[in-house]
Formats: C-alpha cells, sequence, structure tokens
C-alpha cells in the first residue's frame, strides 16, 4: 500500500467522520448558545441548567439520527471493503 492510498484512506475517513459529527455538534453548539443567552438575560448562572439542557439535546438528537448514521456508516464501510484489492497491491 502506497503513501497516496493511505492518505486517502485517512482523509475519507476524517470526511465521514465530519460528516457523521457534525450535525451533532450543531445542535449542541446551538443549545448551549441559546441557554447561554437565557442565562444572561435572566442572572440565571447555574451551570446544572445548561449542562441538563445540552445533554438532552445531544442525547435526542442522537435518538433521532442514528437510523440515518447506521446507514451512512454500512454504506461507507461497504464502498472500502467492497473495493479492498486495489490497496493490497
Amino acid at each position: 500500500m502506497g503513501v497516496d492510498q493511505v492518505v486517502m484512506l485517512g482523509r475519507m475517513m476524517m470526511q465521514e467522520v465530519m460528516i457523521l459529527v457534525g450535525p451533532i455538534l450543531i445542535v449542541a453548539i446551538t443549545v448551549s448558545l441559546a441557554v447561554n443567552v437565557v442565562q444572561v438575560l435572566t442572572s440565571l448562572q447555574d451551570t446544572t441548567v445548561s449542562t441538563v439542557s445540552r445533554l438532552l439535546a445531544t442525547g435526542s438528537a442522537l435518538f433521532l439520527m442514528m437510523p440515518w448514521m447506521w446507514r451512512h456508516l454500512v454504506q461507507y464501510t461497504l464502498n472500502v471493503f467492497s473495493d479492498f484489492h486495489g490497496y493490497l497491491q
């Protein structure tokens, strides 16, 4: 396996990670920003409010997006393994 193939596999893997994790990060950042704005406006500086709301939002986003994430990951894995003989040369 040449250096070009290793770099290509690494790039494909990092691209797949960003596609799968991106929506979850967007949900977490959006909820954190909204909770922080509400905390600043109400002068409520409790860390539990921000932590619990972020965990609930991220957990529910993971729960709702898990079928899509599994399909996408299975498709990526099948694509990598179906053309594996090209990497062995």
